[in-house]
């Protein structure tokens, strides 16, 4: 009898192990909280970050990559804008997701949030980490909407599709994301802005003259382009930016 009870129970282990990944399916890496492994920028900037947040009221808070990062070179481009950058090189997903879990969005109440990430999850498998698929990149995506939500109840959310690459296997992974990316408009908080005709030429080809020899990261035309691109959207919701003093004007 106590060997029949003891089979009994390690089925009933078994199963309440197995039966929810099969009736639920396994989460992606993409939706769970992981801190950066960047010994360059952690824990050191998000620590900056988190003291930048305590001064002053935040009006505007950009969450990305590097790519976002980069708008530190040009500071006097949101002139009268209190913005925290909360962009970090490397960042994936999931990156986000830990910062965010670790105070990045605490004690603020910004107007606005900008968004734009999931590059550094579409790399080819001989970078740092193997490309995640399309669809669970989405997914977090979906994730790190729901906590800002959660913790920014009244700010408005502008979610970027993921910029141009080199014509490749990553470029075709971010146009299968951004493919998805209008389903996360809700129609009052949340909405989707494709900007990426700026950064294609009359072919509908990456602009290469926009970008760094990388053809990920942009120069300073670069982001003039994007400065141009962000007037109206932040003119909309009451703040300012000045696109003329990134680089030389054309």
């Amino acid at each position: 009898m106590m060997i029949a009870n003891s089979s009994i129970r390690l089925v009933v282990l078994f199963l309440s192990c197995w039966m929810p990944s099969v009736i639920f399916g396994e989460n992606p890496s993409t939706v769970i909280p992981v801190r950066s492994t960047l010994k360059k920028f952690m824990p050191k900037l998000h620590q900056e970050k988190l003291r930048e947040a305590k001064i002053g009221k935040i009006d505007f808070v950009m969450i990305g990559d590097s790519i976002t990062h980069a708008w530190s070179k040009y500071p006097s481009l949101f002139k009268g804008v209190n913005l925290l950058n909360l962009g970090f090189p490397g960042d994936r997903t999931q990156n986000v997701l830990w910062r965010i879990e670790n105070g990045a969005l605490d004690g603020i109440s910004p107007k606005l949030v900008t968004l734009m990430i999931g590059t550094n999850n579409m790399h080819d498998s001989k970078q740092a980490y193997p490309a995640d698929k399309p669809e669970d990149i989405f997914r977090g995506i979906k994730a790190i909407l729901t906590e800002v939500r959660t913790r920014l109840p009244k700010s408005k959310i502008l979610v970027f599709s993921v910029f141009p690459r080199k014509a490749g296997p990553e470029n075709e992974r971010a146009k299968e994301v951004n493919a998805m990316l209008p389903e996360i408009s809700d129609g009052k908080y949340i909405s989707h802005h494709d900007l990426n005709a700026y950064f294609l030429n009359e072919n509908g080809q990456q602009n290469k003259d926009l970008y760094n020899r990388d053809l990920l990261h942009l120069n300073d035309r670069g982001y003039l382009a994007w400065g141009r691109a962000l007037y109206p959207l932040l003119k909309k919701h009451g703040l300012s930016v000045n696109p003329s003093v990134v680089g030389k004007n054309d």
